[in-house]
């Protein structure tokens, strides 16, 4: 089945009380307006900021009982239509006869008109009031309403309106901070989860890579990359086996591409592909965005997938090729990998190897077969693929000292064998990801050509212990215990 990418919209979340991340309003945040108070605004507000947890006096749980209920008749914003006297309001909404409305069930106009009702049956329409129902307002996304609340706050509560509305936003912004922490957390809950690269759930073989059809492939995977993409402003390069979506000049987006493609022609072959062709359907497509967040967003809106925190690229297989998402390195990584680094340009080091990577996971996803291999076969692979491929790549100085490490204090290896590749331990610092590459490593150095047999034989139906007995003489748990007797006392 073929993967459509929906362009993306204007993203925008509703930030409102009702998730209940708000605590019931205070109304001494704005009460002195009539007295006379001379404290200091910022104290002032400090100090009901500090209370707001405290319930007054007058608004026991947060609620405010009517002194004069009155009759309402009101249809909300999903067209049901409410009717019943109103006898009680508090941060969230109203209630009574009525049943309970959320204010942000409610049309803005709606909720203008009866939070000023709600206050004048109550004998709160004064400065305090109205700055609860700024409050209110601004923290339900209210637009021109918020203002017009805000221009009769001014005139109640003269020399002090700045005071009160300073304290009405302070809250508001709590409110909705709160509010889009709660429908983040439950938006992310609905995503899958994991690396994708490392899940299939198909074992069919792929088709043989048709150079005629590849271009036309490419082209379609380039065109639906620009349509996913829309609003971010990116634009895409085709090169011979790389599609670039980026915001770069097409220049650098083509610089790019050819990296991609020079380290494509170099990895394929060297994990049993084909040697000087493109390995994929139609082409690799890498959207480079500027930050994680961003690449957090594309993978949830096109893919409704969660990205890992901690990797810099995430790839989903397709059928006309590998669409991978990429983001910049984020400063505490660059500073990190310059201390392993005798000279030259850290954030540079940091993209050329995870280029490496993502080229080795790609060749990986589409060599001979679809089905999914060994989590720390690949994981380990991209490690050593990158160590090898850029030019004094840290990563071995790196991984290799606290896999040993490991090992030296009596870990045995095998503990990764049966890992989930969701597993913590295979994110970029994650021991299973050192020992991994270390244990791959090993396999190149007895033999250049055994991990690509090794890939061979796993993709075409074979178990690791069956493909290790064929093609190192004895299982794959005899191997670990050799691999572990071997680094206990080697380098």
């Amino acid at each position: 089945m073929k993967i459509l990418f929906p362009a993306i919209l204007t993203v925008w979340i509703a930030l409102t009380c009702r998730s209940g991340a708000a605590a019931s309003f205070d109304f001494r945040l704005f009460e002195g307006a009539e007295r006379g108070d001379s404290n200091d605004p910022r104290a002032a507000q400090s100090e009901g900021i500090n209370q707001i947890d405290q319930a007054d006096a007058t608004l026991p749980d947060g609620q405010v009982t009517l002194e004069s209920p009155f009759p309402l008749r009101i249809r909300d914003l999903e067209g049901t239509t409410h009717s019943g006297r109103v006898t009680q309001f508090d941060d969230r909404g109203l209630s009574g006869e009525i049943g309970t409305i959320p204010w942000v069930d409610l049309a803005p106009a709606d909720r203008f008109r009866i939070g000023q009702e709600a206050l004048r049956k109550s004998r709160r329409h004064d400065a305090a009031g109205l700055g609860w129902l700024l409050f209110m307002l601004r923290s339900t996304d209210s637009g021109d309403f918020s203002d017009r609340a805000e221009k009769l706050l001014r005139a109640k509560a003269g020399v002090d309106a700045d005071r009160i509305i300073a304290a009405a936003e302070t809250r508001a912004q709590e409110v909705r901070v709160k509010a889009a922490q709660v429908l983040s957390a439950a938006e992310t809950a609905k995503l899958k989860q994991g690396r994708p690269h490392l899940h299939s759930a198909s074992v069919a073989a792929w088709p043989v890579p048709d150079p005629i059809r590849q271009s036309s492939l490419a082209e379609q995977l380039r065109v639906k990359g620009e349509s996913a993409a829309e609003g971010l402003g990116l634009q895409g390069v085709r090169t011979t086996s790389t599609v670039v979506l980026g915001l770069d000049s097409l220049e650098a987006l083509a610089r790019d591409g050819v990296a991609f493609d020079r380290l494509t022609s170099e990895i394929a072959p060297r994990l049993g592909l084909m040697p000087g062709r493109n390995p994929f359907p139609g082409a690799l497509l890498v959207m480079e965005v500027t930050d994680h967040d961003t690449l957090r967003l594309m993978a949830g809106t096109i893919f409704d997938h969660q990205a890992p925190l901690d990797d810099d690229s995430i790839l989903f297989p397709t059928d006309d090729g590998p669409f991978v998402i990429m983001a910049m390195p984020d400063p505490s990584r660059i500073a990190a990998i310059s201390e392993a680094m005798s000279g030259g340009n850290p954030l540079e080091m940091l993209r050329s190897l995870e280029r490496a990577r993502i080229v080795a996971r790609a060749c990986l996803v589409h060599a001979h077969t679809r089905r999914a291999l060994p989590a720390w076969l690949v994981e380990g692979i991209a490690e050593y693929i990158a160590s090898t491929s850029v030019a004094e790549a840290p990563i071995d100085s790196i991984r290799r000292r606290r896999a040993l490490r490991s090992m030296r204090s009596g870990q045995h290896p095998g503990w990764i064998i049966g890992l989930d590749g969701n597993d913590q331990g295979f994110d970029l610092d994650g021991l299973a990801r050192d020992v991994a590459y270390v244990l791959v490593t090993r396999l190149f150095e007895t033999d250049p050509g055994l991990p690509a047999g090794l890939i061979n034989d796993l993709k075409n139906g074979m178990t690791p212990d069956q493909s290790f007995r064929r093609r190192m003489g004895g299982s794959i748990a005899a191997w670990f215990d050799d691999s572990a007797d071997w680094f206990r006392y080697n380098d």
